[in-house]
């Protein structure tokens, strides 16, 4: 599962490095607009990803293997309905979203083509997330990741070289559609097994529409807001600024949230594994859960983070260019900041999400979305691409903390809140001379390295006499004996 989503994260900083350059700054601009876009309507399956794998999760652990299959075909049915006209909207309007996002002439008409086809693969999408339910019940999640992460590499490979070959945005999303056709036959396939046969069939289930639909239309009416939330600032920067402006602050927000990627495949185990728990309301192996993924979040992402820190600057300006390395480095510092409590905050939303309260993310979202855009605008006047940063970080981090608590109210997770933080800001001391280093003589990339290293070896020494069990340690030592022998 760890080679899974390492490996597109390696291929994707290798693709785009050459698509860069083959693109210039302002044509990598508006590709990624291109990508943004289907983004703002990522709610448009109606929340049926999660209402499957919730649903499904609750059949199999009831060994209904005709009610699981029965749940996935209905997911399907009700997303299609409701994202097929969303996809038509986007073809037709293509023309006019394109004009109005200031795209330079001349990839007008190719962007236009691209944006089309991205509409049609986003229907893709959404049946991927949907038929990938048999996996994630399952915790079959080498099979799933296998099938995501081969078909991954497949369109990071082939973006540049069509690039290269002359076609252009709309070759690039040609082959990322091609690329998640043959992912959607994959999920087919193996999921098919699973259920023995049983997934493929014209039979829905007519019960679990209502609430399925209504799991679907909170998760929806949250998802619009974390849409906005989560991308907004990247439409408020390109109308106050151009597509240029966008590409240097993507390659920034690209890199700091590529620290996501293995803490959003571990929602997909979350969200049956908590859902299936809260059935069989076993709290204490419940709260026992959500406690060792918030420490096993914190161990990891502290050497991540740290790292990062150290090799932001000169990565970015050979993997891109000198004007990437001036004008990436300083948001992505900041983005740094609010993608560790973005990361932390994927636990408490899996244990709200798995207790069926859809609902009560809407409303957060919702409450945070106005004060966050408003300050949004005023940042990126004031500061432009480091404020857009900043906006962002500050709501990803009062997010997170809302999110701790509804999950202590709503989901009834119990933890040491306090012991928590503790744990959280005494393993941020372990980097924090590194970074202060980093700030003050940039210069300085060997000395900061040496330093970063004399503090992890510090804080995994933490790790082993205070984050970490006693049961922890004994499994991690069998292990090690395990391996060496």
């Amino acid at each position: 599962m760890i080679v899974g989503q390492a490996l597109p994260l390696v291929v994707s900083l290798m693709a785009t490095s050459f698509v860069i350059r083959l693109l210039g700054d302002v044509g990598y601009g508006v590709l990624a607009l291109i990508v943004l876009i289907p983004n703002y309507f990522s709610w448009a399956d109606l929340g049926m990803s999660m209402a499957s794998t919730k649903f499904a999760s609750e059949a199999f652990a009831e060994g209904n293997i005709d009610r699981e299959a029965r749940i996935v075909r209905t997911a399907s049915f009700i997303a299609l309905a409701v994202s097929v006209p969303v996809a038509l909207g986007l073809i037709v309007l293509a023309p006019e979203i394109i004009t109005r996002s200031n795209v330079a002439s001349q990839y007008a008409t190719d962007a236009v083509w691209a944006l089309r086809i991205a509409s049609v693969t986003f229907l893709v999408n959404f049946l991927c997330s949907i038929v990938n339910t048999p996996q994630l019940t399952r915790l079959r999640l080498d099979l799933n990741t296998a099938i995501n992460a081969t078909t991954r590499v497949a369109g990071l490979i082939a973006t540049p070289v069509v690039i290269y070959l002359g076609y252009g945005l709309t070759g690039v999303a040609m082959a990322l559609l091609v690329t998640n056709l043959i992912c959607l036959a994959g999920h087919l396939a193996i999921s098919g097994k699973l259920l023995k046969g049983k997934l493929f069939g014209l039979s829905i289930d007519r019960a679990m529409m209502r609430p399925m639909v209504k799991f679907g239309l909170g998760y929806v009416v949250a998802a619009i807001a974390m849409v906005l939330l989560m991308n907004g600032e990247k439409a408020i920067l390109t109308d106050q600024y151009s597509t240029t402006e966008l590409g240097y602050y993507s390659v920034g927000f690209t890199l700091a949230t590529m620290l996501t990627m293995f803490s959003g495949s571990v929602v997909q185990a979350l969200l049956p594994a908590f859902a299936q728990l809260q059935s069989a309301t076993d709290e204490s192996r419940l709260s026992s859960l959500f406690s060792t993924g918030v420490r096993l979040n914190l161990i990891w992402l502290v050497p991540a983070a740290g790292f990062l820190f150290v090799v932001a600057q000169p990565f970015f300006t050979y993997w891109a260019n000198e004007r990437y390395g001036a004008e990436s480095t300083t948001p992505f510092y900041i983005l740094l900041g609010g993608i560790a409590f973005n990361i932390m905050a994927y636990m408490p939303y899996s244990s709200i999400m798995a207790a069926g309260r859809t609902d009560v993310l809407a409303k957060l979202f919702w409450l945070e979305l106005a004060p966050h855009l408003i300050l949004t605008g005023l940042l990126v006047a004031s500061y432009g691409i480091p404020g857009a940063a900043f906006a962002w970080s500050i709501r990803a981090i009062v997010d997170c903390v809302l999110q701790f608590i509804l999950a202590r109210r709503v989901a009834g997770i119990k933890f040491d809140a306090g012991s928590l933080i503790s744990q959280a800001l005494i393993s941020s001391l372990f980097i924090i001379p590194t970074i202060i280093l980093r700030l003050a003589f940039p210069e300085q990339l060997v000395l900061a390295g040496i330093m970063l290293v004399l503090g992890l070896g510090g804080f995994l020494l933490y790790c082993w006499r205070v984050i970490l069990s006693g049961v922890e340690r004994d499994w991690l030592q069998s292990r090690i004996r395990v391996f060496v022998s």
